[in-house]
């Protein structure tokens, strides 16, 4: 792998007026009807993260609180382990993606447009390049790229495919409650610390009002959560 173009001049240090801060990064897919009842799925957090669970339209997992729950947009993220004090955290979303199109198939793409490359198929690199995958970049699963042609080859018969990227809906989100209280958690028997979010959206197209709304399914969700992990207190922290 290259190095980073950048020099970066902390010099790796990152200050702060908390005595052991601590960043979680994590991300998974909204997929409400997956068959692991845990209504997300890939979730990727290098183990730091047992289990996010959302609302499961397929028999919910075991220990999945959103078994009875009818609030849209609840989402509960456990830690692997406790913390002396939860400080914050940012969060990030990738739209889910609409219906699939060959890059054969005649006039199909808009050029100015985005897209998302879903089944990567049988095109040449040089044909992904053609209609606006960047010259040197690999195509995969989940590229985003600009259309800069129509189409690449003719025929109809290309097993590539790409999508219109839709729009989450999601606006913020928010932590429920005084999320600190869960770290006087029994690690034996839950694991660590957890996190009740809920996700806010427009109440309509017309009402910019935000109410608990959740993402649509295949909605790319991605979370850094800010802890202290210091057991040394300065005015509270």
């Amino acid at each position: 792998m290259a190095a980073a173009p950048l020099n970066f001049p902390n010099a790796g240090h990152f200050y702060s007026n908390v005595a052991k801060p601590i960043e979680i990064d994590l991300n998974f897919i909204v997929d409400r009807a997956n068959g692991n009842g845990l209504g997300i799925r890939s979730l990727k957090s290098n183990g730091y993260v047992k289990n996010v669970y959302m609302q499961s339209s397929s028999t919910p997992a075991s220990g999945n609180p959103m078994v009875n729950s009818t609030s849209a947009g609840l989402c509960l993220v456990q830690l692997q382990g406790n913390f002396n004090h939860y400080l914050g955290g940012f969060q990030g979303f990738v739209s889910q993606n609409a219906t699939s199109t060959k890059i054969d198939n005649g006039a199909t793409l808009t050029i100015g447009h985005a897209y998302v490359i879903a089944t990567v198929g049988n095109a040449t690199a040089a044909q992904w390049t053609t209609v606006g995958v960047p010259a040197g970049v690999t195509p995969a699963v989940g590229l985003s790229f600009i259309a800069k042609a129509t189409g690449a080859g003719s025929g109809n018969t290309s097993t590539s495919r790409v999508v219109i990227p839709g729009v989450t809906g999601i606006t913020s989100v928010e932590v429920i409650g005084d999320a600190s209280q869960s770290i006087n958690s029994n690690t034996a028997a839950n694991g660590g610390m957890y996190l009740l979010i809920q996700f806010l959206g427009a109440t309509d197209a017309s009402t910019t009002t935000l109410i608990p709304t959740a993402p649509q399914d295949n909605a790319v969700v991605g979370m850094t959560i800010k802890l202290d992990a210091s057991s040394v207190s300065v005015d509270g922290l």
